[in-house]
């Protein structure tokens, strides 16, 4: 694998600025036209760009990205990163069985292995419902994800609940609280997380090393495409140029369907993009669309600014 790039310039930690009269807006307008017919409406579709280049065209922008949406498996990602923050710091050290459960929440977005690694980094277990001060306990504990982020400046984020193939029992099904308390984010809040990754921020070197190989995915035409997780990035990364490199999470639930990556075009161009979607979750062309429309952005606004 080539080396990364350097490290990107800072962007703006918040939300993407709105882009609601701009290109971004006009890809949005565009794709909902085109799938409108297959159920995609307006708000249905949250777009997050944060461009990562020094001395870039600005092409950062959000279309809906202040949005919550119930994130699926993207919100593993925020579990990455405070695994390696916990690890960094010592508190946690890593086993065979956490390093493989690491890996499978991430490689195939395993939702056991999710449930594993939570226990691990926030000292919680499922079980009975608690009472009493030892439920107060063990919610103070499971909020670790959350307070980690808050800390660092990040609003519009629940990142407490594991993630089930079935449902939730036992106390964790008390913690969702009736609903009120099940993860959400926005694609702004997530394309922060990922800029934050790929500029080295979260953690030291060899924390980011991991998350990026982690995250890493290959989306060369060349090869087949797989069955589940890597499927999502596989079919966006084929509307990218050739020699694309893509480090993703997807996730999709109930009526969700999200995709967020970092994408580094042959052309120099560097940007996170994040893409929700909400009553589409069958349609799988209506991200890949997304993805290739900005990457078409992209690629046409690195080779105006080298003219």
């Amino acid at each position: 694998m080539a080396a990364l790039p350097a490290s990107p310039a800072p962007v703006t930690p918040a939300a993407a600025r709105d882009d609601s009269s701009g290109w971004l807006a006009s890809i949005a307008k565009d794709v909902v036209s085109e799938f409108s017919s297959k159920g995609l409406a307006a708000d249905g579709l949250s777009i997050s760009v944060l461009d990562l280049r020094a001395g870039s065209p600005g092409l950062s922008g959000s279309i809906r990205g202040d949005v919550s949406y119930y994130p699926a498996s993207v919100i593993k990602a925020f579990y990455l990163a405070y695994y390696e923050a916990r690890k960094e710091s010592g508190v946690l050290s890593d086993s065979p069985e956490i390093v493989r459960a690491v890996r499978d929440m991430i490689r195939v977005s395993s939702n056991d292995a999710t449930g594993f690694v939570m226990d691990a980094i926030t000292g919680t277990t499922s079980g009975p419902e608690l009472s009493g001060a030892e439920w107060e306990s063990w919610k103070e504990k499971r909020n670790a994800v959350n307070r980690f982020f808050e800390k660092r400046g990040y609003r519009d984020l629940n990142a407490n609940q594991k993630t089930f193939c079935e449902d939730a029992y036992g106390r964790e099904q008390a913690f969702r609280d009736d609903g009120r308390n099940r993860n959400r984010m926005t694609p702004d809040v997530v394309a922060r997380l990922f800029a934050e990754i790929a500029r080295g921020e979260i953690v030291g070197k060899a924390g980011t090393d991991e998350m990026l190989s982690l995250l890493s995915r290959d989306v060369t035409s060349e090869k087949p495409l797989e069955d589940g997780e890597l499927e999502d990035a596989r079919l966006s990364g084929h509307g990218l140029p050739p020699g694309a490199r893509m480090w993703a999470k997807s996730g999709d639930a109930y009526d969700v369907h999200h995709l967020v990556a970092r994408i580094v075009l042959p052309n120099g161009s560097d940007f996170v993009l994040a893409v929700f979607t909400k009553g589409v979750k069958t349609v799988p062309d209506v991200i890949p669309r997304v993805y290739a429309k900005v990457a078409k952005r992209f690629s046409g606004a690195a080779s105006a600014s080298a003219r």
